[in-house]
């Protein structure tokens, strides 16, 4: 570049040769698992596919908003539905990541294109949950078997990329080690170079859904939910049970309890969600496959899906602009916990969100023997560093209705720590919270030697 070149328009570049290059990959991913790459794989594809009976699609489009489209004849919509939904979400992805170009390289989106591209991930949504629907697999086992392909594809990819030399960023299971802390000790004022403020994903919830006619409620459910950014490309945690500790799912009732994520999950770059959950059923090796799914989330809305054979899912989430990362060090209840007899509630939530991420929640009373600390099941958020973040806490009673309430409002902060007192019922609470803003890179960040050690958090 030369010296009167725009950095921005460097930065925009980048991000964008970034794109290209992930999509590159994305095709000839798509190439290799359907045996593409040489001629004779595509002759072979060509005959088994190419017969004459390529069925229609009038009998899917039946949403009003896509019924005006004209019929569509699609050699690819095959009796392997799994390789048609496959290939509807390719195309959708396709145009997203072309808009998301044009977007980083600020040229102007016309907002009729932005509707179309909406329209068109709708439509390709109810394609999708209609042909898995509507096709019946020859048998079970081979129902199971093709839920599980896409994942292990997914697997193949990450080891070929992340896990080579090059990146270095150990096995497929390895969790991040980055701490939601990183910058926390600095001094305000001087923030360091590999210290951003920059979009983040906020965690919500997971959901299970349209269960499969073989499934009743309740389910009994472990397994694993995680995300991969590219800060390490190491999954972050939000989900994991081991089938000695399963969560009973109800029809009422079909929320995960997440316990993640460990730190706060870049969403600059498309960030690739993984599933895998599975049902108790006597010993771990007649349990099954409840879903076996990955989502590539880019940029856009506030919800991940997840499909499979015996049921759907979907993570409620939030794209967060100029996010740091709080984490909520500790909750205490000091004076006696007469107040939480029944059980509470710890929640927080941003000021332009009208959901909230649950932290704890319980119908038992705490344990005397913490001191009165809560164990909190969750407790890494984002927040915008122009905003704020409030502290919901309640107090239930027998009945599990509201007995008291209190709330604290924290403003962001770049880094340090922040403590608050309140009175609820009889006692009073401490809340303390400690801030950081977020890494990009961590092989970035570890060759300009940025390395801290924390004090203990029991201390």
């Amino acid at each position: 570049m030369g010296s009167g070149s725009n950095p921005d328009s460097g930065e925009a570049l980048r991000r964008y040769r970034g794109l290209l290059r992930w999509e590159t990959d994305l095709l000839r991913n798509e190439l290799r698992s359907r045996g593409l790459e040489t001629i004779a794989g595509k002759k072979a594809y060509l005959e088994q596919h190419s017969d004459g009976r390529a069925p229609q699609l009038h009998e899917l489009l039946s949403a009003p908003e896509v019924g005006s489209a004209p019929l569509v004849r699609w050699p690819y919509l095959v009796p392997h539905h799994e390789e048609a939904v496959d290939l509807l979400l390719h195309e959708a992805h396709r145009l997203t990541y072309r808009i998301q170009s044009l977007r980083e390289l600020g040229v102007p989106i016309p907002l009729e294109k932005l509707r179309l591209l909406h329209l068109l991930s709708k439509t390709c949504a109810s394609l999708s949950r209609s042909i898995r629907t509507r096709a019946s697999p020859s048998s079970s086992e081979s129902s199971q078997d093709a839920a599980i392909s896409p994942y292990k594809e997914r697997r193949k990819s990450w080891v070929s990329t992340w896990g080579s030399p090059v990146l270095g960023c150990g096995g497929f299971h390895d969790i991040t080690t980055l701490s939601p802390m990183y910058f926390t000790p600095c001094v305000p004022g001087i923030i360091p170079s590999s210290a951003f403020a920059t979009q983040a994903l906020q965690i919500y919830s997971f959901e299970i859904f349209e269960l499969n006619d073989s499934l009743k409620w309740p389910l009994c459910v472990y397994g694993v939910v995680a995300a991969r950014d590219a800060v390490d490309g190491n999954r972050n945690l939000l989900f994991s049970r081991s089938s000695t500790n399963c969560q009973v799912l109800t029809k009422e009732d079909p929320f995960l309890h997440l316990t993640g994520p460990s730190r706060a999950i870049l969403d600059e770059y498309p960030v690739d969600f993984e599933v895998e959950l599975r049902i108790k059923d006597g010993s771990e090796s007649q349990d099954k496959t409840l879903i076996s799914s990955t989502n590539h989330h880019h940029f856009c809305g506030d919800t991940a899906l997840f499909l499979g054979s015996l049921c759907s899912a979907k993570l409620n989430l939030q794209t967060v602009g100029s996010a740091v990362q709080a984490t909520i060090l500790s909750v205490r209840i000091i004076g006696g916990l007469s107040t939480f007899a029944f059980g509470g509630q710890i929640a927080c939530s941003l000021p332009t969100a009208r959901r909230q991420v649950v932290l704890f929640d319980s119908s038992e009373e705490f344990h005397e023997n913490l001191e009165g600390y809560v164990p909190l099941a969750r407790n890494v958020v984002t927040v915008e560093l122009k905003g704020s973040l409030r502290i919901i806490i309640k107090s239930y009673t027998e009945s599990r209705g509201v007995a008291h309430q209190a709330e604290l409002e924290f403003g962001a902060r770049h880094c340090q720590i922040s403590s608050q007192e309140s009175v609820i019922g009889d006692s009073k609470l401490q809340v303390v919270i400690a801030w950081s803003l977020l890494v990009r890179d961590k092989l970035d960040n570890m060759a300009e030697g940025y390395a801290f050690t924390y004090p203990s958090l029991c201390g």
